[in-house]
């Protein structure tokens, strides 16, 4: 397609891997991803360290790295040296739809991670994963929210995260809701106007990270075996109806912001830091109990409020809403009053906070209870500790667990580096996962537990992602080399013949039209 008004039609499937995917498609378990990847162009897509959602979708969204857009972590450290827990308003450069805004393009960006609140644009945004709940504040226009409310009934957000459910409600309940999105997304899709559109679906993430063993298993009467298999079903079919409905002169572009595989262990980095000495205590940990197994500990009020959330889920989607968006930030301060509490700041110089390990030093003059000086004394801690972490054995295996350490002046560049964490964990193969909470703070490797769940995380991420790329001037039959994140945007826009921003630090990946 040469024309001026070319359509481009983005749909991500969270953390989706081409390991699962080939295999099933050339089994014919998977037609609309084989007809996609026969009649276009393949690859991966090449994902960065760390692989967290904040630092990848900012990179997706603006096409510029971290540094640059500021969003490190889900919890993140503001200029007061605290810790708060972040949005999409911590992106500190313009999105790809707000570019595409000023040159009179519509988007239609739907359930997209880190788009709260929803940004004004030419068309429309229905937030993601980061919205507090489902409410018309969560879109922009809210016309648009209503109205899918209105023919579709309640609008479904987060239904497939774990937070309180049983293991056994996912039997049915990824596909039932893959169905549900795909048609408000055909509705969108079919009866809006846009150019540029794109979605994201958490279910593959979310059936990955919960049941990779049960893939595994042997164990043939294991009920939950299929759930990865059927996820990845019920998205071949929502990615047929959704080409479907966008039409044939649109192109399509089917990708994940990393990939996934087996986890074969959590890890607690405070418990790591301060057996070596980096971190301290304000009470002794008890050792009774130290089995390996973590569960995540709440404060009581942070209790309270989950117990609240359950039932307000239940009974009434706009309470649930007005608790997130009014006690959300509250929430996170008990957690952190009472997590920083368990610390004795006068005698710890590191501490870890966040989703990937990544550790900060108690730095003077930044922190609110330094204790580490600037300079030499920085720098010289800084390699302390990354030797040691890199020394790390696994004691299941004997191997060492992490691939290497980075300063953050070797991961990042740019006006928002002193949001940065201070060293970041690459563990190897990306088969070790950081736990949220310090649960025992004795055990270093640990099973894996999340908040509210009562079974563990077996699945882990991979540094290679999907790319399925198909429609009019796509080659076909091809193999594509690895793309990165920082490559995705300037290539749509390439897509739309739009100019790619010379602040950009992607480049459009031509090679995939004809």
């Amino acid at each position: 397609m040469t024309g001026a008004h070319p359509r481009v039609l983005a749909i991500a499937l969270g953390e989706a891997t081409m390991d699962l995917i080939v295999p099933w498609a050339e089994q014919g378990l998977l037609p609309n991803f084989k007809r996609l990847m026969d009649g276009g162009t393949s690859g991966c897509v090449r994902s960065q360290i760390p692989l967290i959602t904040p630092q990848m979708w900012g990179t997706i969204m603006t096409g510029r790295s971290a540094g640059h857009h500021g969003a490190y972590d889900f919890l993140q450290r503001g200029s007061d040296g605290k810790f708060h827990a972040i949005d999409g308003s911590a992106l500190k450069v313009p999105t790809l739809w707000q570019h595409l805004a000023q040159r009179g393009i519509r988007c239609g960006v739907v359930n997209v991670p880190f788009t709260y609140p929803p940004q004004r644009i030419e068309g429309f945004v229905i937030a993601g994963q980061d919205a507090p709940g489902a409410h018309p504040s969560i879109a922009a226009p809210m016309s648009v929210y209503s109205e899918v409310v209105k023919k579709f009934g309640r609008y479904h957000l987060k239904d497939i995260f774990p937070g309180g459910r049983k293991k056994e409600d996912y039997l049915t309940l990824i596909e039932d809701e893959v169905g549900r999105q795909t048609d408000v997304l055909e509705h969108l899709i079919a009866t809006q106007s846009w150019q540029f559109f794109i979605t994201f679906f958490s279910a593959t993430a979310m059936a990955q990270h919960y049941f990779w063993s049960d893939m595994e298993s042997s164990d043939p009467k294991n009920p939950f075996q299929s759930v990865i298999y059927r996820t990845y079903r019920a998205l071949d079919e929502a990615i047929g109806r959704l080409a479907k409905a966008a039409g044939p002169d649109t192109r399509l572009v089917i990708f994940s912001e990393c990939g996934a595989g087996r986890l074969r262990s959590g890890v607690q980095i405070n418990a790591w830091l301060a057996r070596e000495g980096f971190l301290a205590w304000s009470k002794p940990p008890s050792t009774e109990g130290a089995s390996g197994t973590f569960a995540a500990k709440k404060s009581p009020l942070a209790a309270a409020l989950s117990t609240l959330r359950k039932r307000a889920k239940r009974l009434s989607p706009g309470l649930l809403f007005l608790m997130n968006r009014h006690l959300s930030d509250f929430k996170v301060w008990s957690e952190l009053v009472v997590t920083e509490s368990a610390i004795n700041w006068s005698r710890t110089r590191a501490f870890s906070r966040g989703k990937e390990g990544d550790i900060f030093l108690n730095l003077k003059g930044r922190d609110p209870k330094g204790t580490v000086a600037p300079g030499a004394a920085y720098d010289a801690l800084c390699r302390d500790i990354c030797r040691r972490l890199e020394a790390l054995i696994d004691p299941q295996t004997g191997e060492h667990a992490v691939k290497r350490t980075y300063q953050a002046k070797e991961l990042y560049d740019g006006p928002t580096l002193a949001w940065a964490p201070d060293i970041v964990v690459e563990w190897k193969d990306t088969l070790y996962m950081p736990t949220e909470d310090d649960g025992d703070r004795v055990s270093i490797f640990v099973e894996r537990m999340r908040d509210a769940m009562n079974w563990p995380t077996t699945g882990s991420h991979r540094l290679d992602g999907v790319l399925i790329a198909a429609g009019p001037g796509i080659a076909p039959a091809r193999k594509a080399e690895p793309i990165r994140l920082l490559d995705l945007a300037p290539t749509w826009l390439h897509m739309l013949n739009q100019p790619v921003p010379a602040e950009w630090e992607g480049r459009a990946i031509k090679e995939l039209l004809i």
